[in-house]
């Protein structure tokens, strides 16, 4: 090859070369340019998601998944404010597609069954939820799946599914690392659930924890209460009102209580005469309560009758029984008399509702 050919050869060679380079650097810049651009609408999106304008960063998360519509985290941030906007119908396309590609992401699926929330479908919605706590989480799963857990739990809980709130309740009671903090929200929603005798274990575990946790007291009182185990409450009661004794409220708990252990005719040791004599003072109680509220009723004379009489020489358990069926009926009529003077917790009530 002629010497001039070879270096023409050679500058064509180093002409496409840096061509070729600055191609490239082009190509680099604008990319650069595109991310930046991406990124500056993917911020504002969710600054405007944190500050509770779902509305307002749609249109800028619109703008930061067309410029990089690979990127995962705009698209799940876009769907987001598509669902809190109201949006489903644009969502629910990007959602799919995004299920798709990644099945077993444990925040993908989450989003989809706020989706499914949104929507009204709580069976899709559930089983969401269950597919995201048992996900791919790239940190901390544990803590993602107690977090999960809670959240369909809420859910649960405003649609007053007790059941499968109960269920859920049970499988996060079994986490290993629960903080005390989150034992008291699972205590409180197992109440929610007509569970009390759980919400008491939970309650239990957290006083042994901390002996001086007053509010955790109160709750294993009000968990007892509602388990009907008024000992126990009166117990737990009476721990809160140790460490807390200017307490109006526990003090006004306790001295209910008090006067409700002092006469609950259904314990297995007492003798006849102290079941009659207890059951005669509740049937007062009765009496007394709807005589403020419907002084001429047609009870209250067979009640005072009744509670006037001097006890029989030989008590028996049925004599006691009889005057407790009375007290029933005084009571039943009181309550809808007092509809708005009868607190669902005073001491006639609880007496009453554990022998109803």
């Amino acid at each position: 090859m002629k010497p001039k050919l070879t270096g023409l050869v050679i500058v064509l060679i180093l002409i496409t070369v840096g061509l070729s380079i600055l191609d490239r650097a082009l190509a680099n810049v604008e990319s650069a340019e595109v991310h930046r651009t991406a990124q500056g609408f993917y911020l504002t999106g969710t600054s405007l998601l944190e500050a509770r304008k779902p509305a307002e960063a749609v249109d800028p998360l619109r703008e930061a998944h067309a410029e990089e519509r690979q990127n995962p985290a705009y698209e799940l941030a876009l769907i987001t404010a598509l669902t809190r906007a109201g949006e489903t119908a644009e969502a629910q396309p990007l959602m799919n597609e995004m299920i798709q590609r990644e099945p077993n992401d444990g925040n993908v699926n989450l989003i989809a069954a706020r989706l499914a929330i949104k929507q009204g479908d709580t069976t899709d919605a559930e089983a969401y939820y269950h597919r995201a706590i048992y996900g791919e989480w790239p940190d901390d799963p544990e803590q993602h799946r107690i977090a999960v857990r809670m959240e369909l739990i809420g859910e649960l809980q405003k649609l007053g599914q007790k059941q499968d709130m109960l269920a859920e309740l049970i499988s996060i009671e079994g986490e290993p690392h629960l903080s005390a903090d989150m034992l008291k929200r699972v205590a409180k929603l197992f109440l929610d659930a007509d569970a009390p005798s759980r919400a008491a274990g939970v309650y239990q575990e957290i006083v042994a924890r901390n002996p001086k946790d007053i509010s955790s007291y109160e709750g294993l009182g009000q968990a007892e209460l509602e388990d009907g185990q008024y000992s126990s409450a009166r117990a737990a009661f009476l721990q809160a009102f140790f460490h807390n004794p200017n307490n109006s409220e526990i003090r006004g708990r306790l001295q209910t209580l008090n006067t409700v252990v002092g006469l609950d005719p259904t314990l297995r040791q007492l003798t006849s005469e102290e079941k009659y004599r207890r059951s005669i003072h509740i049937l007062d109680m009765a009496r007394e309560g709807l005589a403020e509220c419907a002084p001429t009723n047609p009870l209250l004379a067979n009640a005072a009758a009744i509670v006037a009489e001097k006890p029989p020489a030989h008590v028996t358990n049925e004599a006691a029984e009889s005057i407790l069926s009375e007290a029933e009926m005084v009571w039943r009529a009181r309550n809808e008399a007092c509809r708005n003077g009868a607190t669902q917790e005073d001491a006639l009530n609880l007496l009453m509702k554990k022998l109803s």
